[in-house]
């Protein structure tokens, strides 16, 4: 039972935190000096997530993958052309899933 309590406490906790800064920030605005660092969060966060999932298997440094490198080049190559993520999506997940069924 005191696991539980504190699993349970803990959850509130971390609630708590999170939900304050909305509570707290929600009807403010930031400053016009954030404005350019903050349009910078999104695609780095999603380059962050793609080289992680091109560039390392288990923990480890390793070469991609073809059909996974060929979906984001594509993906990337639309994307400059176009500008809309979703067309991204849109061209590379079809190559992976091409190439994918061709490999295996």
């Amino acid at each position: 039972m005191t696991a539980w309590l504190v699993i349970v406490a803990v959850a509130v906790g971390t609630y708590a935190l999170r939900a304050s800064m909305f509570l707290v920030l929600g009807r403010r605005t930031l400053p016009t000096w954030t404005d350019l660092p903050m349009s910078f969060v999104a695609p780095a966060a999603i380059a962050a997530l793609t080289a992680s999932m091109l560039f390392t298997s288990h923990g480890a440094i390793a070469a991609p993958p073809l059909a996974e490198l060929a979906a984001v080049v594509g993906g990337f190559a639309i994307v400059r052309r176009t500008g809309n993520v979703a067309h991204a999506f849109a061209v590379g997940l079809p190559i992976f899933w091409l190439l994918s069924a061709l490999a295996g």
